[in-house]
């Protein structure tokens, strides 16, 4: 049974890593010069600076990055560049984050859940193919950050006070809540205008999970002690109680 569609068009595809990026510089034990000229006068390599520069006629080190160098630097989301450790716990942050600021305004327009477990399924509408590269992807890779972003904003996406940023919808996205983690299917279109997420919410019916007892009487303590926090501002943070039911016959009442 599905309980709530979300759907998400045009949704981010990279991160501003930063403004301006800063100049690089042809040093010895790095990326060497492709380009000919720098293989014969006047280009020379230079000791200086703590390190071995190839410098022009002037002595002024030649800049690695010319195109680059003062524009922004921008990051496409994958999900093999973060749990590999390709990319910084800073960069991993800054990408999460601008992912879950995207989808605020989606979960906070959601109706409550007040029926639990519940199952997520991930509808990735997208190219076949990637824009500019045109090689094919990898749908897991891609969704980890969105689902792992849209799971933060469900729970409110605390700050490190525990005040929410967006509405929330669950208590938690722990085991009780979301037996399994979700399952994701890429759904392909003509136009990258046309992309989208649709993340469904359903019911959980796996009777190996709704009829085990001490499952039902765990989730039962957790849905109880939850409350409802506004997100709108510090003056509406007040605490209101929420009723909660579930498939395993267990109440909040």
């Amino acid at each position: 049974m599905i309980l709530q569609t979300i759907e998400i068009p045009l949704y981010i595809r990279k991160v501003k890593l930063s403004n301006s990026r800063k100049k690089k510089y042809y040093k010895k034990g790095g990326p060497a010069p492709k380009a000919k000229k720098y293989a014969s006068l006047p280009y020379q390599w230079v000791n200086m600076l703590g390190g071995t520069f190839l410098c022009d006629g002037e002595g002024e080190r030649v800049i690695a990055n010319p195109r680059a160098e003062g524009t922004a630097r921008y990051m496409a989301i994958n999900g093999q560049k973060i749990y590999n450790g390709e990319c910084s716990p800073h960069v991993r942050n800054k990408v999460l984050s601008t992912i879950k600021e995207s989808f605020q305004p989606y979960v906070n327009q959601m109706n409550d859940i007040i029926e639990y477990p519940i199952s997520i399924v991930l509808e990735m509408h997208d190219t076949i193919r990637e824009g500019g590269s045109g090689s094919l992807w990898d749908a897991d890779n891609r969704a980890w950050p969105y689902v792992k972003a849209f799971q933060d904003c469900l729970t409110g996406n605390k700050d490190k006070t525990g005040k929410p940023r967006c509405k929330q919808v669950i208590p938690d996205d722990n085991i009780l809540f979301i037996p399994g983690p979700p399952a994701t299917k890429f759904i392909p279109v003509d136009s990258e205008e046309d992309r989208k997420l649709v993340f469904i919410i359903v019911k959980e019916e796996d009777p190996r999970i709704l009829g085990n007892v001490e499952f039902c009487k765990q989730l039962k303590e957790q849905s109880n002690g939850f409350k409802r926090i506004s997100y709108a501002g510090e003056q509406d943070l007040e605490a209101k109680p929420r009723t909660r039911v579930n498939p395993c016959s267990v109440s909040s009442d």
